[in-house]
C-alpha cells in the first residue's frame, strides 16, 4: 500500500491535464511507503502522445533533489491519456525498479482512473493506494 496525499494527486492530474494529449511523467519521492513530494520531469519521448521517456538530464536532477531533501524514489507516475491505467508493454520495459510503486492515471474517461502497480519482469502486480486528506 503506497499512501499520497490527496493534493500529490492533484497536482499528477492538473499535469496530466496540462499536458494532454502528451504523456507526462515523474517521481514519487517520500519515505517508506508514504508519498510526501511530487516531481514532474519533462517527457522526452520521441512520440510523446504514445508514450514517455524522462528526460535524462531532469531525471538525474530530480533523483538529486529527492536525495537532497531527505527522501527516498518511492515510485515513478505517469499519464495515459487516451487509455485505460493499465501498465503498457512499453511501461513494463521502463520499470527498472521491481520495488517501486509505479502510478499510472488515465484520463480516458471524463472521471480520471488512477492505479497503482509493482512491475518486475516476471509479473505485474497493483497495489493499494490510499488517499490521505
Amino acid at each position: 500500500m503506497i499512501t499520497l496525499p490527496r493534493r500529490l494527486l492533484e497536482e499528477i492530474l492538473s499535469h496530466a491535464r496540462r499536458e494532454a494529449p502528451k504523456e507526462v511523467c515523474g517521481w514519487l519521492a517520500g519515505r517508506g511507503a508514504r508519498i510526501l513530494k511530487v516531481l514532474p520531469v519533462p517527457n522526452a519521448a520521441k512520440d510523446p502522445h504514445l508514450r514517455f521517456r524522462m528526460d535524462p538530464e531532469a531525471q538525474l536532477r530530480t533523483m538529486h533533489e529527492i536525495d537532497d531533501g531527505g527522501m527516498e524514489i518511492v515510485g515513478t507516475y505517469h499519464s495515459h491519456p487516451k487509455t485505460p491505467p493499465i501498465p503498457s508493454p512499453h511501461d513494463r520495459e521502463l520499470a527498472l525498479y521491481p520495488e517501486a510503486a509505479h502510478l499510472i492515471v488515465s484520463l480516458a474517461v471524463p472521471e480520471p482512473q488512477v492505479r497503482c502497480y509493482r512491475i518486475a519482469p516476471e509479473k505485474t502486480v497493483e497495489i493499494g493506494l490510499l488517499l490521505d486528506p
